[in-house]
């Protein structure tokens, strides 16, 4: 294009990229059938070698083989930068026409059998190996299987289906994952550091429609999470157990970042029509075991979880050298995905205290003294667990 005196017209993330393209393959056919073999393609770092024939034009027949030796997406996306604000539109008094739906007619017709294989991926900073993948199709069903890849030292399989046989299409997916290192994947995904460990899961979902609303409501399926020998950064659920005023109070300036280490996190789940369900999500540490169960609904966008942490040993080890004193406290989690709400559950907690009698007057006077020489010294617990949550969502 410079030769030419003119810009090119894509702006990408990288300068340096498509300013080298190549292209070779030889090319037969006749009317009924047309076939490229040995096809080359080269772009910038990455080179593409690849087979392609197509037969019986009126219903495709589509066969192809692809290679690519590596790639790095993130270069050819646009450049990052401020969006200028959105101009405010004026209201209209005729209310939008809806979005007409998919016509999946021509994927009807189309027979499909390919392979694709891909030595290194890099897409939104997260890096992937060895991915390889079949898919198939026929009448409008179209299957995908297998999908395999390495993902930070673990290993993805997976496979799905895409149903277009009927107006409304339907979607099914199953993934199995295990030995992925969680925190380097966050770090590079997500830019985001809270999670320790080593993740294996399983997940099995079905939906129905191609918009996202739809997509929400239909959602059913299960999965089930584990992350073994990690930590949770970003709170100290040992304080959570020392006491009442530890656990809703203030942490001391000049600490580590607060971290609770574990050697299980186990998180089995159900969706329902968008709602998300566990029963029993527990964490097992050195000090603590933990138990939350609770619903998040995926189409309102709220959620309404209970978390019960439980001691079982002292404090030592855990930023302390104490005795493990005072009293667990329930913390109930509810609102949006948004604008989560962290309380403890005073209920239950005089409940327990009922049981096992209440705190005397020095252990009183001891807990008011520690609350008072904490006194603007940190940060919320709240705060610390709406941020944890806010970058497990995402947002």
């Amino acid at each position: 294009m410079s030769a030419l005196g003119r810009e090119f017209p894509i702006k990408t993330a990288d300068s340096e990229v498509l300013k080298r393209v190549a292209l070779q393959a030889r090319v037969k056919g006749n009317p009924k059938r047309v076939s490229v073999l040995d096809g080359v393609f080269e772009l910038d770092d990455s080179k593409v070698t690849f087979s392609v024939s197509v037969k019986d034009f009126s219903r495709p027949d589509v066969a192809f083989d692809v290679n690519l030796d590596q790639i790095d997406l993130d270069r050819y996306l646009p450049p990052s930068g401020k969006k200028k604000p959105a101009e405010k539109k004026k209201k209209s008094s005729p209310q939008a026409p809806e979005k007409g739906k998919t016509d999946y007619a021509s994927l009807r017709k189309l027979v499909l059998d390919g392979k694709i294989r891909i030595g290194t991926l890099k897409a939104h900073g997260a890096k992937i190996q060895d991915l390889y993948l079949k898919i198939s199709g026929k009448r409008g069903l179209f299957k995908l299987n297998p999908l395999t890849l390495k993902l930070y030292q673990g290993n993805v399989s997976s496979k799905g289906a895409f149903d277009v046989r009927k107006n409304t299409p339907k979607t099914n997916i199953s993934v199995q994952a295990k030995g992925i290192q969680v925190n380097p994947l966050l770090k590079d995904l997500m830019d985001k550091d809270f999670l320790e460990g080593t993740a294996q899961a399983t997940l099995n979902i079905a939906l129905a429609g191609d918009e996202g609303e739809m997509i929400k409501r239909t959602l059913n399926g299960k999965g089930d999470f584990l992350f073994k020998d990690g930590a949770i950064k970003g709170i100290d659920l040992a304080g959570m157990v020392r006491n009442t005023a530890a656990a809703f109070g203030l942490a001391e300036k000049g600490k580590k970042k607060p971290r609770t280490d574990f050697s299980a996190l186990h998180a089995p789940f159900t969706i329902t029509k968008g709602l998300v369900d566990t029963k029993k999500t527990t964490m097992v540490s050195p000090l603590i075991r933990v138990l939350a169960k609770g619903k998040a609904n995926l189409v309102k966008e709220t959620m309404n979880f209970r978390i019960e942490p439980k001691f079982v040993a002292t404090l030592k080890g855990q930023g302390t050298t104490e005795q493990l004193s005072g009293i667990t406290v329930p913390i109930l989690v509810s609102g949006s995905f948004s604008s989560p709400q962290f309380r403890p559950d005073l209920e239950a907690l005089l409940k327990q205290k009922l049981k096992t009698g209440l705190p005397d007057s020095s252990e009183l006077k001891n807990m008011l003294k520690e609350k008072d020489s904490k006194e603007g010294e940190a940060e919320p617990l709240e705060e610390k667990a709406k941020g944890l949550l806010k970058g497990l969502l995402g947002r």
